[in-house]
């Protein structure tokens, strides 16, 4: 099997992501709900990925989630937005929808930015904040098609009128190092290109943001009220944390950060390579290549049948459709089926690279692979 689905989870998890993992299974011990040894041990992991993704990022508060979608909901919904909020045409479903359901709801006027010729959004950003605006949402890097966007930019001039400004860093975590000095809060994925579990993501904010909570239950705090409480972190984490997949992404973290360059430099080259390889496959378009995203499609067949031709003759695990970011191909021109979308990640190579290529030259020609 070659995977090169790495956009929606990366498959490499290093040695001590598994080891951490394992080890808190063995525990097995609910952090922060008892004043045992092993529910004490298992809090301090939890507070010891805090303090990793605080160290990595910037001193704030860090509230675990389940994903990165959860992580985005609890900063748009929790810091209850009452006049205009921005986002971008790039922006993934789990922004869009959130933003839709507010404005539907009467509570947001929902602004829908889009970029000029050269992927800039700073004209149309511009434009928008004209009007009164309570939040504005970027993407750092999209994951339609690997682009990378100049978020500070974008913040810098959203904060300058008055604007909350939330990142969705679900693509580029682990691809980027990001330094947005007024970006207010970061929504990640910790089953991407940190190298965690799924089941994790986590939201960063900056101290003097203060949010509603989303989920309401247990804290182990302030148990004899039925109100919920409000401070970080314990009133927006309520019920039992994912305290095995926390322990591993602690390791994801610290194993990304200390190969970065490497791993970072070697899916470039593995990006660019497979690029020119499907250079000369006919019928091919590509839309792009970058950060270890190629989105393409063929002339005469579908995305979709392309991609279960991939999975089924050759082996080769690629994601079709339309990536959750309706409006991110909207823009590209593939409504309404999407792309073939590859993602590659640490672990592959070019020897998959030179497969993948043999595979979409036979595909395009409907040449027999193994059963075509």
């Amino acid at each position: 099997m070659i995977y090169l689905d790495n956009a929606a989870t990366s498959r490499f998890k290093p040695i001590k992501v598994k080891a951490a993992a394992l080890k808190e299974l063995n525990r097995s011990a609910n952090p922060g709900r008892s004043s045992h040894k092993a529910s004490i041990e298992a809090a301090e992991k939890i507070e010891e990925c805090r303090a990793e993704i605080q160290e990595k990022f910037f001193k704030g508060n860090v509230v675990f989630t389940k994903n990165c979608t959860e992580a985005l909901n609890l900063a748009i919904f929790g810091s209850m937005p009452d006049k205009q909020v921005i986002a971008t045409s790039m922006e993934h479903n789990s922004v869009l929808r959130p933003l839709k359901k507010l404005a539907d709801n009467g509570r947001i006027k929902f602004t829908v930015i889009t970029p000029d010729e050269k992927g800039d959004f700073s004209d149309s950003l511009a434009t928008a904040l004209r009007r009164p605006t309570s939040l504005a949402v970027f993407t750092a890097m999209s994951n339609v098609t690997g682009k990378s966007y100049d978020v500070e930019k974008y913040a810098k001039a959203a904060k300058a009128a008055g604007a909350t400004v939330l990142v969705d860093m679900a693509q580029a975590a682990g691809q980027l190092r990001p330094s947005f000095p007024s970006v207010d809060m970061l929504a990640f994925a910790g089953h991407k290109s940190l190298h965690g579990l799924q089941g994790t993501g986590f939201l960063l904010a900056k101290p003097e943001i203060r949010l509603k909570p989303l989920i309401y239950g247990g804290t182990g705090t302030s148990s004899l009220s039925l109100e919920q409480p409000e401070e970080f972190p314990e009133g927006m984490e309520s019920g039992t944390l994912n305290t095995v997949g926390i322990a591993a992404l602690t390791e994801g973290i610290r194993w990304t950060y200390k190969n970065f360059e490497r791993i970072n430099g070697k899916i470039a080259k593995l990006t660019e390579y497979l690029r020119k390889q499907l250079e000369g496959v006919d019928n091919l378009k590509i839309y792009s290549a970058s950060n270890g995203i190629l989105l393409c499609n063929f002339g005469n067949i579908s995305c979709s049948e392309a991609a279960d031709l991939l999975d089924a003759d050759f082996g080769i695990c690629v994601r079709s459709g339309l990536h959750c970011a309706p409006l991110a191909h909207r823009s590209l021109g593939t409504l309404p089926y999407g792309a073939i979308r590859f993602g590659i990640g640490c672990d592959n190579t070019f020897s998959e690279m030179d497969k993948v290529a043999e595979a979409m030259d036979a595909i395009s020609h409907k040449r027999p692979g193994r059963s075509i």
